[in-house]
């Protein structure tokens, strides 16, 4: 037999796929949605980002860009540049291009010469409208970055041109990409036989990785509904306009034949106001001068008399006079009820936990921008330095979480921005929680709502473009729904006059079963998202703080109670169960007029939350996607995600959040092996010869036949004893007795697939590619082979998906709450069972990720080549320049030609509507 390949976080068994942007993505299962961010490494995040966000480009002609992206005919004619601009702009590319007189332009022009003539001779010369500028930053990086991202070049207003030669991301309006020419610099492609606007080609990839990574650097560092840049590959150009669903391109035009088009991209753009230019309107940059700004370094400053301790147990009663209360307990100052009358406090004057105010005294880092937010339909006034939380999609929900001051109660508060996707009968996530929490005798755990709302009007703009009349009636038909946003929250999309569609199954859009609520997704099946933000008072710890094992416990009971009741009372299911979403709450207990701390679990992030019957078999999944974070999904949802989840998938979610927590930070028999285990059972996936992603086989097998072993060695927690000796925890047999719950939904599962497979004789088989299938790591490092008869990894099929009826004991949370309630109740829980975050610091598992995509890709490539019946197979980094045909092309235009096409609309789009028409030819080297 061959040697198996390493094990990797991504394990495919087929290469039957027929595009890579339908491989599972990697930001549902990046660390740093645990709290555990990744350092940043350019060459892994770009690529993996480049793989999540294939099939997010949408190519358009330039008079398509101009006439409905950029300039809208509502807006008026287009703005043509001056006489005088058009004539500077002419002279520089000719000097560039034709210095030495020639009929056909000069080849081989580097990228810096290129882009000096850009910045210093053209654009710094023609004096765009309002004062704006560019500056080069080729070479350096800003000092606040993590990142040390060195965009080529960017637009400013003048007052904030940087004069340092380092990128101003606070201040960027337009970045510029230059390269030096050839197709192996061009990441996208006009003449894709497949219509896929993306190339494949590793070269190319990279360059698509940067102009993400610069997207997202602006989108993080500013408060944006979109943003404009430009790519200047040698003598052709491509602009574009991003924003959180995917990137309208234009396709790439020759500017050396025609210079004004590149200079009235330009001069329209200096022209629009700046939330036309992509800036939020309900985000205000704070000046260091000005009041706000100084107050929240006030508020940072640590307070003695006002800074409480927040570990269990600590007394807090100097904080607090005495009250008239014998018992119950205080509100802390982040669950108080807002005042009803407007003020702003001009001085901190309530205790808060002293955790709380280093976190926000960290965010406000040095020349980091701060801003005055704006949330819900009364515009309350929040301030933010630093995101605490920032999500590494470039598109999607872009979801940042920040430590905010309240200017109408001087508190600090949590505060979560985002795009939310437009569904119909989807509720916003402040709705769900003011539901829950609307009685005050029977009040939810779960965060406490002050303000919250979709952001004005804005919504993504890519994901309307284009958009087919049939979706336009399925967003007009939703808003009518009283829980629907308003039809003005989505644009009205253009028309498609020039659009180059990339193909897609529509199946693969609108799943079997989704007919409760249809997403708003454009023929190119880019999400619709719209701007949301919510504050909440409670700001909280993460779960990796619990002290010790029992503790953990009741932090996860509480949890689970809370999610019994959202179901039980308001029929409302979480579906997003993550160790993530799972946070401790310090609350103040007063007994007997003594205030102490005590620590609640607290279940957070209800956006995926839905109202569900309480008969399953009315359920019907409405995303066609699959909701939730990868590393905790249940086995049977993640091989079904068009199946609805049910309690018994979040109940297994909560179980695979104690499992992670206990592998990584108690006592057990598997110190040494922590970050193989965590690899292998988390951030595994296997694709199937079917395409269905399912999770590890380690996962699979351990969820099924109920045995906590990893490379033939069983789990055991312990602690350490009073004599330095070794005692086994409760920790043993109540995990061992909450997995049997799961062994029992699993074995009835596989009792309906031997029902409905009984004529399938490929039962035993391995799937497809079983080679890269494995069932662990032994003792000595040694992958164990897949063994076909523990367990069937082709769960739940098409047939009968929708008839489980989970075992009694899962059906709702009784059998579970007993199960906690008992064990932690019983025996002796061990108070030094915790030893300490036992990951390795060298945990990443990103290489090995790009290395299995890397082999699909080469996979899909091949077949891509194979079914075209072409005998040459595309090179992965081709090598490919521009060649010009000067028999076409004729003599070299005029100065007095050049600077007159382009100012009537007629001769300039002649010149520039085909690439064909541009005398320039894209050649593919091949193999």
């Amino acid at each position: 037999m061959a040697d198996r390949p390493p094990l990797t976080p991504l394990v495919y068994a087929s290469s039957e796929q027929s595009s890579p942007s339908k491989i599972g993505s990697w930001i549902s299962a990046d660390p740093g949605k645990l709290g555990d961010p990744l350092k940043h490494n350019a060459p892994l995040d770009r690529k993996l980002a480049v793989w999540d966000d294939m099939n997010r480009s949408t190519l358009v002609d330039l008079d398509v860009f101009e006439d409905k992206i950029l300039w809208p005919q509502h807006k008026g004619p287009f703005p043509a540049p001056t006489e005088r601009a058009k004539r500077i702009a002419t002279e520089a590319v000719q000097s560039l291009f034709y210095s030495d007189g020639s009929t056909t332009p000069a080849k081989n022009i580097s990228e810096d010469a290129i882009a000096q003539m850009i910045v210093h001779k053209l654009i710094n010369r023609v004096s765009l409208p309002y004062k704006h500028k560019a500056a080069l930053s080729q070479f350096k990086s800003s000092t606040t970055d993590d990142s040390q991202l060195q965009v080529d070049a960017a637009i400013y207003p003048d007052d904030q041109l940087p004069v340092d030669e380092r990128p101003n991301w606070t201040h960027m309006r337009f970045f510029i990409e230059f390269k030096k020419g050839g197709t192996c610099n061009d990441p996208f492609d006009d003449d894709a036989a497949d219509g896929q606007a993306e190339s494949w080609a590793e070269s190319r990839q990279k360059i698509r990785g940067q102009l993400l990574d610069y997207m997202r650097n602006v989108f993080l560092y500013q408060h944006r509904t979109g943003l404009y840049s430009l790519l200047i590959n040698g003598p052709e150009f491509r602009a574009m306009r991003w924003d959180r669903s995917g990137v309208l391109v234009t396709k790439a035009t020759n500017y050396p034949q025609d210079p004004v088009s590149l200079l009235r991209i330009l001069w329209a753009f200096a022209f629009l106001s700046l939330a036309e230019q992509g800036l939020d309107p309900t985000a205000i940059l704070l000046s260091p001068d000005s009041a706000e700004y100084k107050r929240m370094d006030l508020w940072a400053k640590a307070n003695k008399a006002l800074d409480m301790p927040y570990m269990p147990g600590d007394d807090l009663s100097q904080f607090f006079p005495p009250s008239t209360a014998a018992t119950g307990t205080c509100d802390t100052p982040q669950t108080r009820p807002a005042p009803t009358t407007r003020f702003k406090v001009n001085q901190p004057s309530t205790p808060v936990f002293d955790f709380v105010r280093k976190k926000f005294r960290e965010s406000l880092v040095s020349n980091w921008p701060r801003y005055k937010l704006f949330v819900g339909p009364d515009g309350r006034e929040f301030l933010v330095g630093k995101p605490d939380f920032d999500s590494k999609s470039m598109f999607g929900r872009g979801t940042r979480g920040y430590i905010a001051l309240d200017l109408r109660t001087g508190e600090l508060v949590w505060l979560k921005d985002s795009w939310r996707p437009f569904y119909v009968g989807v509720e916003p996530e402040g709705e769900y929680l003011r539901t829950m929490t609307a009685d005050p005798e029977n009040r939810l755990a779960v965060p406490t709502v002050i303000a919250h709302g979709d952001v004005g009007e804005q919504c993504t703009f890519a994901s309307t473009f284009a958009a087919p009349k049939a979706v336009e009636e399925d967003v007009h038909e939703g808003a009518e729904s009283a829980d629907a946003p308003p039809t003005s929250a989505a644009a009205d999309p253009p028309q498609t006059a020039g659009v180059k569609r990339r193909h897609e199954d529509d199946a693969s859009l609108e799943t079997a079963g989704a007919t409760r609520g249809k997403p708003l997704t454009t023929k190119q099946g880019l999400r619709h998202l719209i701007h949301y933000r919510i504050a909440v008072e409670e700001v909280c710890l993460t779960l990796d703080k619990f002290t010790h094992g029992v503790q953990l416990l009741k932090l996860i009971e509480d949890c689970i109670i809370t999610h019994r009741d959202a179901y039980e009372r308001f029929g409302l299911l979480h579906r997003d169960i993550s160790t993530g979403n799972i946070l401790i709450l310090p609350r103040i207990d007063e007994i007997e007029e003594k205030h102490t701390v005590a620590w609640h679990g607290l279940l957070t992030d209800w956006e995926l939350a839905k109202y569900v019957p309480k008969d399953n078999a009315l359920q019907r999944a409405r995303q066609p996607e699959r909701t939730g974070t990868w590393q905790f999904m249940s086995v049977a949802y993640v091989a079904n995600p068009e199946r609805p989840v049910i309690v018994a998938d979040d109940l297994e979610s909560f179980f695979h959040v104690v499992l992670y927590q206990a592998v990584r930070y108690l006592r057990h028999s598997w110190s040494k092996r922590v970050t193989d285990f965590i690899t292998t059972y988390f951030d595994t996936f296997q694709q199937l010869s079917n395409g269905t992603q399912i999770c590890s086989h380690y996962k699979d097998l351990l969820i099924r036949c109920g045995k906590l072993q990893h490379g033939g060695s069983a789990l055991r927690f312990y602690h350490i004893l009073s004599d330095k000796s070794k005692g086994l925890s409760p920790m043993n047999n109540f995990l061992d007795e909450w997995l049997s719950l799961f062994v029992e939904r699993y074995a009835a599962i596989q009792g309906l697939e031997d029902i409905d497979d009984d004529d399938d004789d490929d039962d035993d088989e391995a799937p497809e590619g079983e080679d890269l299938l494995t069932g662990g790591i032994d003792d000595n490092g040694r992958i164990i082979p897949y063994d076909p008869s523990v367990a069937s990894l082709e769960i739940w099929t098409s047939k009968g998906r929708d008839e489980e009826s989970p075992p009694e004991r899962l059906r709702n949370h009784a059998t579970t709450l007993a199960l906690f309630s008992k064990h932690r109740t019983m025996g002796a829980w061990p108070k030094q069972d915790k030893r300490g975050d036992q990951l390795s610091k060298d945990y990443d598992p990103r290489p090995h990720v790009i290395a299995a995509r890397s082999r699909v890709e080469s996979a899909l490539i091949q077949a891509s080549a194979d079914r075209s019946g072409s005998s040459k197979k595309p090179r992965l980094d081709p090598e490919a320049s521009i060649h010009y045909d000067t028999g076409s092309a004729g003599a070299r235009p005029s100065s007095s030609a050049l600077s007159n096409r382009g100012a009537s609309r007629g001769p300039r789009r002649g010149a520039s509507s085909s690439r064909g028409n541009a005398n320039a030819h894209r050649t593919l080297s091949w193999s």
